[in-house]
């Protein structure tokens, strides 16, 4: 497997400013958590490293799992390691473009450490139990069929299955018999399945035949010939407690991260200038027109 890890994205910038500031941040975690994975010249690398660059990558490629891309990460902090050695023997980190870029990063990590220390602080499991009633009177669950089908090559041999079934014929034991679909094994079974889960000639078909009615024509898909049983259908359960805790303590905690950082907009005393250097806020003294 190849890996590479884009300059552009600044993940190198990301990691050298990581490389400053996480040092402290990992002696907070017990070394059996966080063992030496490398040295470089005798300076450490540690599992936490490679995580937290893990964590900074694009979404396309944190999708795939963290021990598949292992190695690549190591030799990715490594060549950080070097790279970054060799810049502070040329001095570059002494440079005051360095050393904003470092604050800055240092400045958002901070920031979110911060914000989200103040959320795990404040929301209450009382909180979040009531922000999911809430939750649960407001749902209302996209409906599901449980359906059957048989799955024929042409509409002459579905129309021949249709007319069995006006006779009386079993659907389950018709679908075992002339099904060409993998679920013929368990009569024609396709369990619980929304309109989403289905293509959509299928979809419509089935959510418009009422419980306990077959397909009186077949419905025509890329797989073929289809006739159709509804057996039941139903309203999606919603999600339990556990599923929704995460997602819950996010919508609180942005609540909450906004109305600290207007706490704290409000104590401070904050100046704006624009790129020309002139005063932004309302109420600036008006310059004096040349008589």
């Amino acid at each position: 497997m190849t890996f590479s890890i884009s300059v552009r994205t600044a993940a190198v910038v990301l990691s050298l400013c990581i490389l400053w500031v996480g040092a402290a941040m990992a002696q907070d975690t017990k070394p059996a958590d966080n063992p030496v994975v490398a040295t470089v010249n005798g300076e450490k690398v540690l599992l936490s490293d490679l995580q937290t660059l893990y964590a900074d990558l694009p979404e396309r490629v944190r999708r795939i799992p963290f021990e598949q891309i292992y190695r690549p990460l190591l030799e990715q902090v490594i060549q950080i390691k070097l790279s970054s050695a060799q810049a502070r023997k040329n001095g570059l980190h002494k440079s005051s473009f360095i050393q904003r870029r470092l604050q800055s990063f240092a400045d958002r990590i901070l920031q979110e450490t911060y914000l989200k220390n103040h959320v795990d602080r404040m929301v209450t499991e009382d909180q979040l139990k009531e922000a999911y009633h809430e939750y649960l009177k407001k749902f209302r669950g996209d409906e599901e069929v449980k359906a059957r089908h048989i799955l024929l090559k042409t509409k002459k041999e579905s129309m021949t299955v249709i007319d069995a079934l006006e006779k009386g014929a079993e659907f389950a034991n018709l679908a075992r018999e002339k099904s060409i679909g993998p679920s013929k094994t368990n009569g024609g079974d396709l369990g619980w399945f929304d309109k989403k889960q289905m293509v959509k000639p299928f979809a419509d078909a089935a959510f418009a035949l009422k419980k306990g009615e077959f397909s009186k024509m077949p419905v025509k898909t890329q797989f073929g010939w289809h006739v159709i049983l509804l057996e039941d259908r139903r309203r999606k359960a919603p999600p339990k407690y556990a599923a929704m805790k995460s997602r819950l303590k996010d919508q609180l905690g942005s609540k909450l991260a906004e109305q600290e950082i207007e706490r704290l907009r409000a104590e401070a005393r904050i100046v704006r200038f624009g790129p020309d250097g002139e005063p932004l806020d309302v109420g600036k003294p008006k310059k004096k027109e040349q008589k």
